[in-house]
Protein backbone atom coordinates (compact mmCIF):
# COMPACT_ATOMS: atom_id res chain seq x y z
CA UNK A 1 0.00 0.00 0.00
CA UNK A 2 2.58 2.72 1.04
CA UNK A 3 4.44 1.80 -2.13
CA UNK A 4 1.55 2.50 -4.59
CA UNK A 5 0.65 5.68 -2.54
CA UNK A 6 4.40 7.13 -3.01
CA UNK A 7 3.58 6.61 -6.81
CA UNK A 8 0.65 8.08 -6.77
CA UNK A 9 2.30 11.61 -5.39
CA UNK A 10 5.32 10.86 -7.81
CA UNK A 11 5.37 13.86 -10.43
CA UNK A 12 4.29 12.82 -13.92
CA UNK A 13 6.34 15.35 -15.35
CA UNK A 14 9.26 16.63 -13.60
CA UNK A 15 12.35 18.85 -15.32
CA UNK A 16 13.90 21.40 -13.54
CA UNK A 17 15.77 22.57 -16.35
CA UNK A 18 12.98 23.63 -18.44
CA UNK A 19 12.08 27.35 -18.56
CA UNK A 20 8.42 26.49 -19.25
CA UNK A 21 7.27 23.29 -17.56
CA UNK A 22 9.14 22.22 -14.56
CA UNK A 23 6.87 19.47 -12.95
CA UNK A 24 3.35 18.36 -13.16
CA UNK A 25 1.94 16.22 -9.97
CA UNK A 26 -1.41 15.01 -8.94
CA UNK A 27 -3.33 15.37 -5.49
CA UNK A 28 -6.05 13.56 -3.73
CA UNK A 29 -7.65 12.63 -0.59
CA UNK A 30 -9.75 10.01 0.74
CA UNK A 31 -11.32 10.37 3.90
CA UNK A 32 -14.03 8.13 5.17
CA UNK A 33 -15.60 8.13 8.83
CA UNK A 34 -18.82 6.65 10.99
CA UNK A 35 -19.83 7.80 14.11
CA UNK A 36 -22.69 6.32 16.64
CA UNK A 37 -23.91 9.44 18.96
CA UNK A 38 -26.00 8.74 22.22
CA UNK A 39 -27.38 11.42 23.88
CA UNK A 40 -30.27 13.32 25.81
CA UNK A 41 -32.02 16.08 24.13
CA UNK A 42 -33.40 19.74 25.90
CA UNK A 43 -36.53 18.01 26.23
CA UNK A 44 -35.14 15.29 28.32
CA UNK A 45 -35.35 12.29 26.01
CA UNK A 46 -32.82 10.13 25.14
CA UNK A 47 -31.83 10.03 21.47
CA UNK A 48 -29.48 8.00 19.06
CA UNK A 49 -28.42 7.55 15.57
CA UNK A 50 -25.48 6.00 13.34
CA UNK A 51 -23.48 8.03 10.49
CA UNK A 52 -21.74 6.90 7.92
CA UNK A 53 -19.68 9.55 5.23
CA UNK A 54 -17.41 10.47 2.73
CA UNK A 55 -16.13 13.00 4.86
CA UNK A 56 -13.57 14.39 1.89
CA UNK A 57 -13.13 13.24 -1.80
CA UNK A 58 -10.30 15.45 -3.69
CA UNK A 59 -8.26 14.92 -6.74
CA UNK A 60 -6.20 17.87 -8.29
CA UNK A 61 -3.10 18.73 -9.67
CA UNK A 62 -0.32 21.12 -8.98
CA UNK A 63 2.11 22.62 -11.99
CA UNK A 64 5.46 24.33 -11.31
CA UNK A 65 6.52 26.95 -14.37
CA UNK A 66 7.94 29.71 -15.37
CA UNK A 67 10.53 29.00 -12.86
CA UNK A 68 9.09 30.94 -9.98
CA UNK A 69 5.38 29.95 -10.68
CA UNK A 70 3.11 27.23 -9.00
CA UNK A 71 -0.58 26.38 -9.73
CA UNK A 72 -2.55 24.47 -7.69
CA UNK A 73 -6.27 23.38 -8.07
CA UNK A 74 -7.91 20.94 -6.19
CA UNK A 75 -11.48 19.56 -6.51
CA UNK A 76 -13.94 18.09 -4.43
CA UNK A 77 -15.49 15.21 -5.83
CA UNK A 78 -18.27 14.35 -3.44
CA UNK A 79 -21.59 15.72 -1.92
CA UNK A 80 -22.65 13.75 1.10
CA UNK A 81 -25.99 14.94 2.70
CA UNK A 82 -26.53 11.92 4.22
CA UNK A 83 -25.65 13.20 7.95
CA UNK A 84 -28.50 15.59 7.35
CA UNK A 85 -31.19 13.24 5.74
CA UNK A 86 -30.55 14.25 2.13
CA UNK A 87 -28.29 12.47 -0.71
CA UNK A 88 -24.93 11.36 -1.64
CA UNK A 89 -23.50 11.97 -5.08
CA UNK A 90 -20.54 11.28 -6.10
CA UNK A 91 -19.39 14.01 -8.83
CA UNK A 92 -17.78 17.66 -9.19
CA UNK A 93 -19.15 19.65 -6.20
CA UNK A 94 -17.19 22.42 -5.87
CA UNK A 95 -13.43 24.07 -5.76
CA UNK A 96 -11.77 23.18 -2.67
CA UNK A 97 -8.30 25.62 -3.41
CA UNK A 98 -7.49 26.93 -7.02
CA UNK A 99 -4.29 29.30 -6.84
CA UNK A 100 -1.50 30.81 -8.74
CA UNK A 101 1.74 31.45 -6.46
CA UNK A 102 4.71 33.97 -7.52
CA UNK A 103 7.98 33.24 -5.36
CA UNK A 104 9.35 36.88 -5.46
CA UNK A 105 12.49 35.80 -2.93
CA UNK A 106 13.59 33.10 -5.94
CA UNK A 107 12.97 35.85 -8.27
CA UNK A 108 14.10 38.88 -7.30
CA UNK A 109 16.32 37.91 -3.87
CA UNK A 110 13.49 39.93 -2.02
CA UNK A 111 15.59 41.68 0.32
CA UNK A 112 17.14 39.77 2.46
CA UNK A 113 14.04 37.35 3.59
CA UNK A 114 14.01 33.84 3.56
CA UNK A 115 10.78 33.81 2.17
CA UNK A 116 8.60 36.66 -0.35
CA UNK A 117 5.33 34.53 -2.47
CA UNK A 118 2.86 36.51 -3.57
CA UNK A 119 -0.54 34.52 -3.92
CA UNK A 120 -3.80 35.11 -5.62
CA UNK A 121 -7.24 32.88 -5.67
CA UNK A 122 -9.52 30.58 -3.57
CA UNK A 123 -7.48 28.93 -0.63
CA UNK A 124 -8.59 28.27 2.91
CA UNK A 125 -8.40 30.74 5.63
CA UNK A 126 -6.78 29.89 8.78
CA UNK A 127 -8.23 30.87 12.34
CA UNK A 128 -7.20 28.76 14.99
CA UNK A 129 -4.36 26.02 14.78
CA UNK A 130 -6.23 22.87 14.30
CA UNK A 131 -7.08 24.89 11.34
CA UNK A 132 -3.94 25.55 10.29
CA UNK A 133 -3.13 21.70 10.44
CA UNK A 134 -4.13 20.11 7.18
CA UNK A 135 -6.98 17.63 7.70
CA UNK A 136 -4.61 15.32 6.54
CA UNK A 137 -2.23 15.24 9.43
CA UNK A 138 -5.28 16.12 11.97
CA UNK A 139 -5.48 14.20 15.19
CA UNK A 140 -8.59 14.20 15.76
CA UNK A 141 -11.20 13.07 13.51
CA UNK A 142 -13.36 16.49 13.58
CA UNK A 143 -11.46 19.75 14.74
CA UNK A 144 -13.23 21.48 17.65
CA UNK A 145 -16.46 23.40 17.37
CA UNK A 146 -14.51 27.06 18.55
CA UNK A 147 -12.37 26.45 15.80
CA UNK A 148 -15.55 25.33 13.34
CA UNK A 149 -17.23 28.54 14.33
CA UNK A 150 -14.44 30.81 14.05
CA UNK A 151 -12.95 30.35 10.65
CA UNK A 152 -14.75 31.03 7.48
CA UNK A 153 -15.66 29.20 3.83
CA UNK A 154 -12.99 28.98 1.61
CA UNK A 155 -12.79 32.49 0.57
CA UNK A 156 -10.94 34.23 -2.62
CA UNK A 157 -8.36 36.79 -2.46
CA UNK A 158 -4.83 38.42 -2.64
CA UNK A 159 -2.38 36.49 0.12
CA UNK A 160 1.76 37.73 0.60
CA UNK A 161 3.26 35.25 2.35
CA UNK A 162 6.80 36.38 3.99
CA UNK A 163 9.31 34.98 6.42
CA UNK A 164 12.81 35.88 8.15
CA UNK A 165 14.70 33.41 11.10
CA UNK A 166 12.13 32.76 13.34
CA UNK A 167 9.39 34.63 12.07
CA UNK A 168 6.82 34.04 9.49
CA UNK A 169 3.69 35.42 8.02
CA UNK A 170 1.06 36.24 6.02
CA UNK A 171 -1.28 39.07 5.32
CA UNK A 172 -4.66 39.04 2.64
CA UNK A 173 -7.74 40.76 1.38
CA UNK A 174 -10.41 38.24 0.66
CA UNK A 175 -14.08 38.73 -1.22
CA UNK A 176 -16.58 37.92 0.92
CA UNK A 177 -19.05 36.90 -2.31
CA UNK A 178 -19.98 33.19 -1.89
CA UNK A 179 -18.68 30.99 -4.57
CA UNK A 180 -18.21 27.35 -5.08
CA UNK A 181 -15.69 28.15 -7.66
CA UNK A 182 -12.88 31.53 -7.60
CA UNK A 183 -15.16 33.88 -6.06
CA UNK A 184 -15.75 38.25 -7.60
CA UNK A 185 -15.36 40.66 -5.63
CA UNK A 186 -19.11 42.06 -5.68
CA UNK A 187 -19.47 41.81 -2.02
CA UNK A 188 -17.71 43.12 0.66
CA UNK A 189 -13.84 42.31 2.04
CA UNK A 190 -12.22 40.50 4.53
CA UNK A 191 -8.93 40.88 5.47
CA UNK A 192 -6.74 38.20 7.35
CA UNK A 193 -3.52 37.72 9.25
CA UNK A 194 -1.39 35.23 10.74
CA UNK A 195 2.14 35.47 12.58
CA UNK A 196 4.31 32.40 13.28
CA UNK A 197 7.19 33.20 15.85
CA UNK A 198 9.46 30.04 16.79
CA UNK A 199 10.51 30.96 20.75
CA UNK A 200 12.58 28.06 21.97
CA UNK A 201 12.99 24.59 20.45
CA UNK A 202 10.52 22.63 19.76
CA UNK A 203 7.97 25.47 20.92
CA UNK A 204 6.12 28.46 18.38
CA UNK A 205 3.37 31.33 19.14
CA UNK A 206 0.77 31.75 16.08
CA UNK A 207 -1.72 34.04 16.28
CA UNK A 208 -4.57 35.12 13.87
CA UNK A 209 -6.76 37.37 12.95
CA UNK A 210 -9.85 37.69 10.94
CA UNK A 211 -12.48 41.19 10.12
CA UNK A 212 -14.85 41.21 7.93
CA UNK A 213 -16.47 44.52 7.06
CA UNK A 214 -19.12 42.81 4.95
CA UNK A 215 -21.45 42.87 7.71
CA UNK A 216 -24.47 43.19 5.70
CA UNK A 217 -28.66 42.39 5.36
CA UNK A 218 -28.01 38.41 6.84
CA UNK A 219 -30.80 37.54 4.57
CA UNK A 220 -29.68 39.11 1.77
CA UNK A 221 -28.25 35.59 0.09
CA UNK A 222 -26.32 37.72 -2.48
CA UNK A 223 -24.22 39.82 -0.26
CA UNK A 224 -23.06 36.41 1.50
CA UNK A 225 -21.30 38.43 4.00
CA UNK A 226 -19.55 35.59 6.42
CA UNK A 227 -22.56 36.05 8.89
CA UNK A 228 -24.56 33.98 6.71
CA UNK A 229 -23.41 31.22 7.85
CA UNK A 230 -23.30 31.92 11.43
CA UNK A 231 -19.58 32.59 11.47
CA UNK A 232 -17.90 35.35 13.03
CA UNK A 233 -17.60 39.15 12.26
CA UNK A 234 -14.16 39.26 13.78
CA UNK A 235 -12.32 36.55 15.28
CA UNK A 236 -8.56 36.27 16.76
CA UNK A 237 -6.79 33.34 18.02
CA UNK A 238 -3.64 32.76 19.74
CA UNK A 239 -2.01 29.71 20.03
CA UNK A 240 1.33 28.55 21.90
CA UNK A 241 2.41 24.55 20.37
CA UNK A 242 5.45 22.60 22.39
CA UNK A 243 6.85 19.41 20.34
CA UNK A 244 9.11 17.17 21.31
CA UNK A 245 9.74 13.54 19.67
CA UNK A 246 7.02 11.55 20.36
CA UNK A 247 4.65 14.10 21.94
CA UNK A 248 3.04 17.42 21.32
CA UNK A 249 1.13 19.98 23.62
CA UNK A 250 -1.45 22.93 22.14
CA UNK A 251 -3.35 25.38 23.95
CA UNK A 252 -5.00 28.03 21.90
CA UNK A 253 -7.34 30.49 23.00
CA UNK A 254 -9.95 32.24 20.81
CA UNK A 255 -12.30 35.95 20.94
CA UNK A 256 -15.03 36.67 18.42
CA UNK A 257 -17.69 38.22 17.79
CA UNK A 258 -20.68 37.28 16.19
CA UNK A 259 -21.79 40.59 13.96
CA UNK A 260 -25.30 41.16 13.00
CA UNK A 261 -27.22 37.63 12.95
CA UNK A 262 -30.96 37.04 12.01
CA UNK A 263 -31.52 37.20 15.86
CA UNK A 264 -29.98 38.93 18.57
CA UNK A 265 -29.98 36.05 20.91
CA UNK A 266 -27.01 34.93 18.59
CA UNK A 267 -24.92 38.35 18.09
CA UNK A 268 -22.61 39.29 20.60
CA UNK A 269 -19.24 37.98 21.29
CA UNK A 270 -17.74 34.48 22.44
CA UNK A 271 -14.88 33.01 23.35
CA UNK A 272 -13.08 29.56 23.88
CA UNK A 273 -10.12 27.27 24.80
CA UNK A 274 -8.77 24.13 23.20
CA UNK A 275 -6.18 22.04 25.34
CA UNK A 276 -4.98 19.37 23.11
CA UNK A 277 -1.32 16.59 24.59
CA UNK A 278 -0.72 13.79 22.15
CA UNK A 279 1.88 11.20 22.32
CA UNK A 280 3.35 8.03 19.93
CA UNK A 281 2.68 5.48 22.09
CA UNK A 282 4.37 3.57 19.51
CA UNK A 283 6.55 5.57 17.50
CA UNK A 284 5.66 5.40 13.86
CA UNK A 285 2.49 3.72 14.35
CA UNK A 286 0.19 3.97 17.26
CA UNK A 287 -0.42 7.70 18.63
CA UNK A 288 -2.58 8.57 21.74
CA UNK A 289 -4.37 12.03 21.68
CA UNK A 290 -6.66 13.65 24.34
CA UNK A 291 -8.30 17.22 23.74
CA UNK A 292 -10.85 19.64 25.89
CA UNK A 293 -12.75 22.50 24.23
CA UNK A 294 -14.72 24.97 25.77
CA UNK A 295 -16.96 27.97 24.03
CA UNK A 296 -19.03 30.50 25.81
CA UNK A 297 -20.72 33.34 24.57
CA UNK A 298 -22.49 36.28 25.86
CA UNK A 299 -25.89 35.63 24.59
CA UNK A 300 -28.28 32.41 24.76
CA UNK A 301 -27.40 31.14 21.32
CA UNK A 302 -24.28 32.91 20.92
CA UNK A 303 -22.21 29.82 19.92
CA UNK A 304 -23.20 26.45 18.12
CA UNK A 305 -21.99 23.13 18.61
CA UNK A 306 -20.34 21.44 15.52
CA UNK A 307 -22.84 19.59 13.35
CA UNK A 308 -20.90 16.35 12.87
CA UNK A 309 -22.81 14.83 14.54
CA UNK A 310 -24.60 16.61 17.23
CA UNK A 311 -27.38 18.63 15.57
CA UNK A 312 -27.51 16.28 12.63
CA UNK A 313 -30.57 13.94 12.00
CA UNK A 314 -30.71 11.92 15.34
CA UNK A 315 -34.66 13.37 16.09
CA UNK A 316 -33.03 14.74 19.33
CA UNK A 317 -33.89 17.68 20.81
CA UNK A 318 -30.82 20.48 21.02
CA UNK A 319 -31.86 23.69 19.96
CA UNK A 320 -30.24 23.36 16.69
CA UNK A 321 -26.71 22.71 18.47
CA UNK A 322 -27.08 26.72 19.43
CA UNK A 323 -26.67 27.32 23.44
CA UNK A 324 -24.32 29.95 25.36
CA UNK A 325 -21.54 27.45 26.65
CA UNK A 326 -20.10 24.45 25.02
CA UNK A 327 -17.80 21.72 26.61
CA UNK A 328 -16.19 18.55 25.25
CA UNK A 329 -13.70 16.11 25.30
CA UNK A 330 -12.09 13.64 23.18
CA UNK A 331 -10.03 10.67 23.37
CA UNK A 332 -8.73 8.64 20.45
CA UNK A 333 -6.03 6.87 18.90
CA UNK A 334 -4.62 7.18 15.63
CA UNK A 335 -3.26 4.07 13.85
CA UNK A 336 -0.95 4.79 11.13
CA UNK A 337 -0.44 2.57 7.59
CA UNK A 338 1.91 4.47 5.84
CA UNK A 339 2.24 7.67 8.10
CA UNK A 340 -0.45 10.32 7.64
CA UNK A 341 -0.87 8.81 4.35
CA UNK A 342 -2.53 6.62 5.33
CA UNK A 343 -4.14 5.68 8.75
CA UNK A 344 -7.04 4.39 10.96
CA UNK A 345 -8.98 6.90 13.81
CA UNK A 346 -10.61 5.92 16.72
CA UNK A 347 -12.29 8.08 19.49
CA UNK A 348 -14.55 8.95 21.55
CA UNK A 349 -16.14 12.45 22.51
CA UNK A 350 -18.04 13.35 26.09
CA UNK A 351 -20.10 17.44 24.48
CA UNK A 352 -22.32 19.00 27.02
CA UNK A 353 -24.49 22.01 25.72
CA UNK A 354 -26.09 25.07 28.03
CA UNK A 355 -29.88 26.36 26.02
CA UNK A 356 -31.00 28.50 28.69
CA UNK A 357 -34.59 28.83 28.31
CA UNK A 358 -35.13 25.75 26.11
CA UNK A 359 -36.75 22.75 27.71
CA UNK A 360 -34.07 21.71 31.05
CA UNK A 361 -31.54 23.89 29.71
CA UNK A 362 -29.01 21.69 28.38
CA UNK A 363 -27.93 18.72 25.86
CA UNK A 364 -25.01 15.83 26.26
CA UNK A 365 -24.16 13.57 24.38
CA UNK A 366 -21.75 10.40 23.50
CA UNK A 367 -20.22 10.14 20.40
CA UNK A 368 -18.02 7.42 19.15
CA UNK A 369 -15.90 7.84 15.94
CA UNK A 370 -13.68 5.51 13.33
CA UNK A 371 -12.34 7.29 10.23
CA UNK A 372 -10.12 5.73 7.28
CA UNK A 373 -7.88 8.67 5.83
CA UNK A 374 -5.46 8.28 2.91
CA UNK A 375 -4.07 11.20 0.75
CA UNK A 376 -1.04 11.14 -2.29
Amino acid sequence: MCDFIDWLGTPVYDNPDNPILQSIKFVGRAQLQYAYIDGEGTDGADFSADFEEIRRLRLGTEINLLKYFTVFANANLEEDNTPSGGDRDIRYASLDDATVTFNAKEAFGAAGLDELNFIYGRRKVSVGYEVHTSSKRIKTVERSAIANNVYPERMTGFVVQAGKGNVSGELGIYSTESSREVAGWDAGTAIHGSVTVKVGDGQKIVVDGLYNDANGDPFDNEVADNNSRGLAEWALSAAWVATGDRWELLVNGFLADNGTQGSPEREGQFHGLVIMPSYEIVEDRLEGVVRYAYQGADENEGIRAYSRYFRRDHDGMVNSGRGDEHHSIYAGLNYFLCGHNAKVMAGVELQSLDTPGVGDGDADAVTYWLAFRTYF
